[in-house]
């Protein structure tokens, strides 16, 4: 009886703690060298580009066109998803004169806006600790 409470605790704990994080499914990287750098936002401010304010950042390797990671001890609650596919390795998105990114990105919701960046509203959404968020990069 003992084993079966373990068991079932064990099981309970692990379940609890994966049920604490976002799953995030990166598509159409077109270039496999450089990184995936990503900055979750918990608010307006600082959307999408000043990553100082940003929630939490991460950074992944693309394989195959895409990249899975996921974003864990992430609380219930209002966020959005900025990221750039980091090529040359500086930490920037790059853009030319024109301001138009010549590295590729994405955002949560998939939001783009055609002679701007995106807003925070366009790309925010509920996050209620079972989420599988789905970013298509953009170039």
């Amino acid at each position: 009886m003992r084993a079966f409470v373990w068991i079932l605790g064990t099981f309970l704990i692990s379940f609890s703690l994966k049920a604490q994080q976002l799953d995030l499914s990166i598509s159409a990287i077109k270039k496999q060298k450089g990184e995936i750098l990503i900055a979750v936002f918990n608010k307006a401010d600082g959307f999408p580009f000043d990553t100082q304010k940003a929630y939490k950042l991460l950074k992944g390797a693309p394989v195959d066109g895409k990249l899975n990671l996921q974003v864990s001890s992430l609380p219930k609650g209002r966020y959005a998803i900025a990221l750039f596919h980091d090529t040359n390795g500086d930490g920037i998105l790059n853009v030319n004169f024109m301001g138009i990114p010549k590295e590729g990105y994405g955002v949560s919701n998939n939001a783009y806006n055609t002679f701007s960046a995106p807003k925070y509203n366009d790309a925010s959404f509920d996050y209620n600790q079972s989420s599988v968020l789905k970013i298509t990069m953009k170039y």
